[in-house]
């Protein structure tokens, strides 16, 4: 597309809509493989990360039932690289106090998934994990000591001196939340934090509804055809009435059922609060007797 076509074609942000919405992305990503394949070399550069990817293919997100108690995972993209490296994405708009054992989690079933019979465990790609949250991974951790990092790379390593044990697993978790802060604050792509310039254009495009000045997007679709492109085809998905009522339902279902965990893990907290008194209580009386 020609310069001056991508400048004079105006996007209304408001009406686009938001990729952090699981349905949203993974209904963009479906349509758009070149900007799957743009964005993960993007994370995979910011993290100095030696793999080019050139292709993808787009594979069955669901992981399968272990036993019968055991829950169906479906993922929201699940992708394979050139080289059989395993790509698990997942979105979460709300809620993170999971996340970590939920991840932990899929990656072990589709990792397992991948041996095959009578292939060599260590013929075996590895399985990645890329989780785009919005808020930090470690929600039990006080706010003063919590960390704003906003992409976290996690390994199986030594304690002692870092080794990598295994590279077989690889786990990115990319806090939305911190990125949006850390560019409303700077103003422009100039964050600390982010070494690679896609990294920053595609975490601005979709976290594209926390950020204030919408001419850092601006700036970044007229520089790269890709970022353009994308932005482009998230106005004509979002243009579509059917799409447009199924992202709705699918964005309200998020919210009540975020609003219903903040509930539960509040009445828990409240549980442990009144569980502790009765047992101060119980303490009490039978020091009397």
């Amino acid at each position: 597309m020609k310069k001056n076509e991508i400048e004079n074609l105006i996007i209304d942000y408001s009406l686009l809509m938001d990729l952090r919405v699981d349905f949203a992305f993974k209904t963009f990503v479906e349509g758009n493989p070149e900007a799957l394949i743009s964005l993960l070399n993007a994370i995979f550069a910011n993290a100095k990360i030696k793999r080019v990817v050139k292709n993808v293919l787009l594979k069955n997100p669901n992981l399968d039932k272990k036993s019968i108690e055991d829950k169906l995972s479906i993922l929201d993209v699940r992708a394979e690289l050139d080289d059989g490296t395993d790509i698990l994405i997942e979105m979460h708009l709300h809620g993170v106090s999971q996340i970590k054992a939920k991840i932990i989690r899929s990656w072990a079933r589709a990792y397992s998934e991948e041996l095959e019979a009578g292939q060599k465990y260590t013929s075996q790609p590895p399985t990645v994990t890329i989780a785009f949250v919005d808020g930090a991974v470690d929600p039990l951790v006080k706010p003063e000591n919590a960390t704003d990092k906003i992409h976290r790379v996690c390994m199986i390593m030594d304690k002692d001196d870092s080794a990598v044990f295994t590279e077989a697993m690889e786990l990115h978790f990319i806090n939305m939340k911190a990125f949006a802060k850390a560019i409303n604050e700077a103003n422009s792509i100039n964050i600390k934090e982010a070494t690679d310039d896609m990294f920053v254009y595609w975490l601005s495009v979709i976290t594209e509804k926390e950020i204030v000045n919408k001419d850092i997007i601006e700036n970044a679709r007229k520089k790269k055809e890709v970022i353009h492109m994308a932005v482009s085809a998230i106005a004509r998905q979002s243009e579509d009435k059917i799409m447009r009522q199924a992202y709705q339902r699918r964005k309200d279902e998020i919210f009540f059922n975020n609003m219903n965990e903040q509930r539960a893990e509040q009445a828990e907290a409240e549980n442990v609060i009144l569980r502790k008194e009765i047992e101060k209580l119980q303490a009490q009386l039978a020091e009397k007797k």
